[in-house]
């Protein structure tokens, strides 16, 4: 009889923490979709800043740095540490409106790659204004009616200077009354498209997501358990380098040293997945570190992983800006980076297993910590 009463409190258990972990893994996703609809390119943050403090529990109280960045104190053995991700994504602006209604755009900060403006050509995109968002398309040339020299010009060699966005007006008085103003974000529609696999895909999904996996676990915590302290930050303008000599680090990381000072710092970030002898999605988050030797923070990330079943890739190389201001020592610094497929492209792909265990992995970090 006893036997038979542990054996029926054992499948209890068990189908109660299966539906915890299907729980936690539908609030994450929610938090994904959720943020994912609003739009945060670097300088303008402010709606993703208000969007992640709506999430957050009040008992928790929310820290800027005068920058733009979110954070939030949580205590736990992970401390004292700061885990941070950033808030803002690339994107383009609106830099001047012509007197026939159409819009002229521009980039805030330097592109990821070479190709990045290239995918605006015949593209829609959405004009974030003041009096809500205004939807446009970027004018695409008829193929077939230009010469070959013409079209080598306005599409093979496709730059700003000849994109063009078309908001149904017929005059900048029309534009400027829809609301449309100079320097206004301008992104793609956020259209997030679910593929088989257990995959999505859309623009800026990677930095969406994981910006989600920091709200997931700091809206769990609580005020979490004494004895450490560990603060978990969005930081904005991270796309803005630093002033200075040398390697350029983001501003928004930069900041967030100065104003927390920690000794331990968790880099949030993405990497891109399925190239060759790199990190593949569905294989779990990436350790990615500058020299390809063992540190106390790496191996406790390390054993996390293997103590709770979590596959992880690891991957040398040089620090991202977002690390560069922890580098130096006595500070220790890792980036466990979420691996996306068409990374900084309009159809980023992130398999959501890849993100669930970034999460637990996280989660058990800032609940166990990982040695020293």
């Amino acid at each position: 009889m006893a036997h038979r009463v542990a054996r029926t409190l054992g499948t209890i258990m068990a189908v109660a923490c299966v539906a915890a972990a299907a729980a936690g893994a539908a609030d994450l996703r929610t938090v994904t979709k959720e943020l994912f609809a609003v739009p945060s390119t670097t300088g303008n943050e402010h709606e993703m800043a208000a969007k992640i403090r709506g999430f957050l529990p009040k008992s928790l109280g929310i820290e800027e740095d005068g920058l733009g960045t979110v954070a939030v104190r949580l205590g736990g053995p992970a401390g004292p540490v700061l885990v941070l991700a950033a808030l803002d994504g690339y994107g383009h602006m609106v830099s001047g409106i012509t007197p026939d209604g159409y819009l002229t755009v521009d980039r805030p900060v330097a592109p990821p790659h070479a190709r990045f403006d290239a995918y605006l050509l015949g593209q829609p995109v959405v004009i974030s204004t003041a009096k809500g968002p205004v939807r446009g398309v970027v004018s695409q040339p008829a193929l077939h009616l230009l010469t070959q020299e013409r079209r080598k010009t306005l599409v093979d060699g496709f730059s700003l200077e000849t994109a063009f966005i078309d908001i149904g007006v017929r005059s900048d008085k029309e534009a400027r009354a829809k609301g449309v103003e100079l320097i206004d974000p301008v992104t793609y529609p956020a259209v997030l498209t679910e593929l088989a696999g257990d995959q999505w895909a859309g623009p800026s999904l990677g930095l969406k997501a994981v910006a989600a996996v920091l709200v997931d676990i700091a809206a769990g915590s609580g005020s979490g358990a004494a004895g450490g302290e560990t603060v978990v930050a969005w930081a904005a303008q991270t796309k803005f380098a630093a002033r200075g000599r040398g390697a350029r680090p983001a501003l928004g990381a930069a900041r967030a040293k100065a104003r927390w000072q920690p000794q331990r710092a968790v880099i949030i970030d993405l990497v891109a997945a399925g190239k060759s002898d790199g990190p593949v999605a569905g294989g779990g988050p990436v350790l990615i570190q500058a020299k390809d030797e063992p540190s106390p923070l790496r191996q406790g990330f390390m054993r996390l992983a293997a103590d709770l079943k979590i596959p992880v890739q690891s991957l040398t190389a040089p620090d991202s800006p977002l690390a560069l201001p922890f580098a130096a020592a006595p500070s220790e610094v890792l980036t466990v980076a979420l691996p996306v497929r068409f990374l900084n492209t309009p159809s980023e792909i992130v398999d959501l297993k890849d993100l669930q265990a970034l999460r637990d992995l996280l989660a058990a970090f800032l609940t166990k910590g990982a040695g020293r």
